[in-house]
Order: structure tokens, then sequence, then C-alpha cells
């Protein structure tokens, strides 16, 4: 793929762009007329120019990032497409009229199509050859344009070339925005009027997919895998991500029931912590009113996009996440509802301090010997599919979204729930606060937030209690109706932003009549 060390689509680009080049000079033996001297200028310019070739092609490890948010990889194509379209459509019409217009044209373009792909690729060293290669080649080709065009509206000509290029590079990528936007609104109507079936069948196209689907509606189980290999018994295991809150919350819910924690005491009677200041209850980082931010920038996150490590967490340690603590300055309130992926792993070391132990072993015990789910794991880092998040040891995001299960597992887990066989597990999902944390395009595919219990989302309109998960590579769904008599279990290896989302089939699913 394009977004390995080869890109090549990149190389399709610049292939694009010396076409005419090579043509030009087959055409004029004389070849350019270079009429503007300066050493220095050309000497950098060419460093630009050829930097930029090699490096639109091959990325240098440890340099780059990749397409870093969704829609990324889309708006690459599409732009440098129209860009490349539009070099090429210069040099046909202007190709006989050698004047100011034409240098600035071709100066501009393809400078643009060199920066744009370092940002959108992130790639560092791309983004300084362009710098480069932009300033140089434009200063040079516009020296050699005022030489070759001798009209007296010169000045007036290349101000209105350049104000025009730039307009047109705004409505650009305001269109490209624009229709991207476009088509996820007609996406979205067009899920409405798609089947169960038709989703699952849409998302399982690629033979490389599989879901996992079980539904337990009045007691009875139905068990399901969807693949283009049509493996129907198959079993695999799926990263869960943010689901595994939910046993951060049953654990929690568990030393409540022991007396071992109340969930309105605050984090600093459990954590080594200054007491100049004031900090959250659990009840308020269960529920994602802490006030804490989703995460925390730490430099580890740096570091692991460049090593093309997919975990962005990875490396970020418990001692970090307790020292953001300290510096975090909140204050005495129901912050609004911020899913904190920080505020959970924050838990995690609350547990720890309660049960004396690390938290990996501690919930794996709990999970194995309590809930009797054999087969899932948390930070497991490997299964019978492929590309699962790597953890450290001493990571302390892993209570946020590092558990790794099957859909038996994640069957019998929700029927834990539904069935009451924990004394404590209603705790867990009956409503602690009113959040309201609804927004009106995932209202229109019934996915709401109406209130929360500890850690589960509860939609209260449609009368469903939930929870969704993904990693980089995976994405999955648990929910089950308020009054416990159907509930759906969705598990895939697809991207959260891959197809339609385990969300939207989940919630189909259990708002269908």
């Amino acid at each position: 793929m394009y977004m390995s060390w080869f890109n090549y689509l990149g190389l399709i680009f610049v292939l694009v762009i010396i076409i005419p080049n090579i043509i030009f000079a087959l055409k004029n033996k004389d070849g350019f007329k270079n009429t503007y001297l300066n050493k220095i200028a050309i000497i950098f310019e060419q460093i630009g120019r050829y930097g930029c070739m090699f490096l639109m092609v091959f990325n240098i490890p440890y340099t780059w990032l990749g397409f870093y948010f969704p829609g990324a990889n889309v708006i690459y194509i599409v732009v440098n497409t129209v860009l490349v379209i539009a070099y090429c459509l210069v040099w046909l019409i202007l190709w006989q009229r050698p004047n100011i217009v034409r240098a600035l044209l071709l100066s501009f373009i393809p400078a643009f199509i060199f920066l744009f792909s370092g940002i959108m690729l992130g790639n560092i060293p791309l983004f300084v050859a362009a710098i480069i290669f932009s300033v140089t080649h434009i200063l040079i080709s516009v020296k050699n344009g005022i030489v070759v065009d001798q009209s007296l509206k010169i000045k007036r000509n290349s101000w209105v070339t350049v104000i025009t290029f730039i307009l047109s590079l705004i409505l650009l990528i305001s269109g490209t925005y624009g229709s991207i936007l476009g088509y996820q609104i007609s996406q979205l109507s067009n899920l409405d009027k798609m089947s169960v079936a038709e989703m699952l069948e849409y998302d399982c196209v690629d033979k490389n997919n599989k879901i996992s689907v079980a539904i337990i509606e009045n007691d009875n189980v139905t068990l399901h895998t969807y693949s283009a290999n049509g493996e129907e018994d198959a079993i695999y295991d799926y990263e869960i991500g943010s689901i595994s809150k939910t046993f951060v919350g049953l654990l929690c819910a568990k030393a409540v029931h022991e007396g071992k924690l109340s969930l309105t005491d605050d984090i600093a009677q459990y954590l080594d912590l200054p007491t100049n200041q004031y900090y959250p209850t659990l009840e308020r980082l269960l529920t994602h009113t802490a006030g804490y931010a989703p995460y925390y920038f730490e430099v580890s996150m740096l570091g692991n996009k460049f090593a093309h490590i997919a975990n962005d967490f990875y490396g970020i340690t418990k001692a970090r996440i307790l020292a953001k603590v300290k510096s975090v300055k909140l204050v005495d309130k129901d912050y609004p509802f911020v899913y904190s992926n920080f505020g959970i792993a924050v838990v995690g070391l609350v547990l720890e301090q309660i049960y004396g132990q690390d938290f990996t072993e501690l919930m794996n015990e709990y999970i194995q010997n309590e809930l009797n789910l054999s087969q899932t794991v948390v930070a497991k880092q490997n299964g019978n599919l492929t590309n699962y998040w790597r953890w450290g040891k001493s990571d302390g995001y892993i209570p946020a979204g590092s558990i790794i299960s099957n859909i038996n597992d994640m069957a019998n887990y929700m029927q834990m729930y539904l069935k009451d066989d924990l004394p404590y597990a209603s705790q867990t999902i009956s409503n602690i606060k009113d959040v309201e944390a609804n927004n009106p395009t995932y209202e229109k595919m019934n996915i709401r937030i109406d209130s929360i219990g500890m850690t589960w989302l509860r939609d209260d309109k449609n009368g469903i209690i939930w929870h969704n998960g993904g990693t980089t590579n995976f994405n999955s769904y648990l929910g089950f109706t308020q009054d416990k008599q159907k509930g759906v279990v969705i598990l895939s290896n697809l991207s959260p932003n891959e197809k339609i989302p385990m969300t939207v089939i989940g919630a189909k699913i259990l708002t269908a009549d």
C-alpha cells in the first residue's frame, strides 16, 4: 500500500508531473531557457526538486506519520489528482505561450502538490524539501517568465495570476472538504434504507474482514460470524477497545459491594497526591464528568507516530498518569460530559491501590476466576487475527481499552447483566447522571447518550444501555434493552472509520420493531 515505505500513489503523481516536461524537452531541443543564473538558487532548487520527487515515493522510517485523521487519505488522493490534472491542462493550453502566467502556474502547482503531500502524510523531510523547492522554483520561474514576457502589463498580470491562483486553491480545498462532507451525509441517509443483513454484507466485501454477532432475545442466543469466505462458525479474537471500560466499572462496583470504596470518595484518599488542591471523585471519573480531557499529550505519542506503533498510548506509564493528575487543576463541580480515556486510567490506579495488585494481573484474575471468561484477556496483544495494539507492562492507559475477547465470552458477559448473575452488576448500568451528550448526526442513527452509569452509556429515549469500542483495526458494540429482554454483541476487525461502524448496526438491531 502507498502508506508503507513505498508510496505508489506518490510515484504516479510524480510521473504524471514529469511527462509534460519530458515532452517539452523533446520538442524543444535547445531545452529550457534559463536566463536567471543565480547559482545558489539553482542549486537549492535542484536539491528541493529531486528531494521532493524521491520523498513523494519513498517514506524514510521514523520521519513520517501517515494519514493522521479520518478521511485524510481521500483528501490526499482527490486534491493531488485535481492538481495534477490542472498542471497537465496548463501545459496543454499554454504550450505555445511562454509568459509570466504559465511560469507562475507551472511553479505554484507542483510546489503546492509537494507541500500538501508533506502535510497530509506528516512527512517532515518532504515538507522541508517542498519549502526549499517552492521558494527557489517559483523565484527562478518568475524571473525567467518576466524576461520572456515583454508585456507592459507584466506586474498587473502577475498579481492577478497570483491572487486568482490563491483563490482557486481556497475554492479547491473548500470544495474537496464540502464534497467529502456531502458524501458522508448522503451515506448516512442511505443507512436508513439498508437492512442489518445488507450492512453486514457491505462490511464484509473485503475477504479479510470478519464480523461476529451474538443476539440474545428472550434467553435465546444466536451466534454468527460473517466474512467473505463464509466462515459462519469461526471464532476470532477481537480487540474490544473501550468496552474494556465496562469491566473497570464492574470491578469498581465489586469494590463498593465489598466496602472497599465509595463512589463519593475523591481519588486523593487512595493515591499519593498533594493535599492542597481538589481531586475528582470516583463517580465523576466513571461518568466522564470529572473535567479531564480525553487524553493529554505525551512526547511518547509523537514517538509512537513516527515509529508507526498504532497504539498512541503505548509507553505512557502509570507514573506519567499520576504526574498529570498532580498538574491538572480542577474545581469541585460536575463538568460537562467529555469521554475520557485518561479518567478511566486514573480509576485503574485507584483499583491497584485498593487491591494492592498490578492492574493487568488484578483484572485478568477477576475476569478469569470470577467472571469465568476464559478467552478474555487484558493486554494480551495477540490472537488469531492481525494488527493488535502493543502494550507495555507499566502502561497507564491499559484500563481504558486493552482487552481482547471473542464472541462466546462477550455473549456470556452480556448475559451476566441480562440475568443479574452478579449482585452488584445492576449498580453499574443504573442511571447515575443525566448528561444529554447527543449530537444530531448520531441521533439520526438512533445512537444516543442521555444518561450514564458506571461507564455504561444509556439511551433513555429508546431504552438501551450500551457501550462501543474502537482501536486502530477493530471496532465493536455491546448493548441491551433496559428491560433486559434483548441484547446484541458485534465484534469486528474493521477500523472504526471503515465502512459502516458496528455501533450503527448494533443500534439498528436493538431499535428495530
